[in-house]
């Protein structure tokens, strides 16, 4: 009834993800890492080790060191509602390295796989974003965000196709 909706669920990573994709380097100080997200505006990175390879993903939350030994979850959600969550971090920007904040054990999906095999994986993961790999090499990204326009431009797509019939 809604070829929309068929459209939408054939729909592949690649169609949707980001290629420019902004790696930092397993090997990288947290503080340029800092630089490259502020730069580029983005809030989740590939991570890379020296052959280029996708090793974790950092993402603006890592520059908060989860294990802070002095706050146990509770103090640190406290803190946080109180606008004093700089308590918590731990970080040493200028010499803790990107490899000891990022997420090693990373989801990750192929350029070719549907765009709903992508949603899923994030949705059960709790996360944002998904270095799409090929080889083992990052080409692309893809966030929730880039689902979501997906999903609104479906719908927009098939309201277009009703017809006052329709109702």
């Amino acid at each position: 009834m809604f070829p929309e909706i068929e459209r939408l669920k054939s729909l592949k990573v690649q169609d949707v993800m980001a290629r420019q994709v902004i790696e930092v380097s397993a090997n990288q100080t947290m503080a340029g890492a800092a630089r490259a997200f502020a730069k580029s505006d983005i809030s989740s990175a590939p991570v890379i080790d020296e052959q280029g390879r996708c090793v974790g993903m950092l993402s603006a939350a890592d520059f908060i060191k989860r294990d802070c030994p002095q706050c146990s979850e509770m103090e640190r959600h406290e803190l946080t509602k109180r606008g004093q969550e700089d308590d918590c971090i731990t970080i040493e920007p200028t010499s803790d390295m990107v490899s000891s904040y990022m997420s090693t054990a990373i989801q990750s999906v192929a350029a070719d796989e549907s765009l709903l095999q992508a949603a899923r994986a994030m949705s059960a993961e709790h996360i944002h974003h998904l270095p799409v790999l090929e080889d083992e090499r990052p080409i692309g990204v893809i966030s929730t965000m880039d689902i979501l326009a997906a999903l609104i431009n479906a719908v927009e797509e098939a309201e277009a196709q009703l017809t006052p019939r329709d109702f």
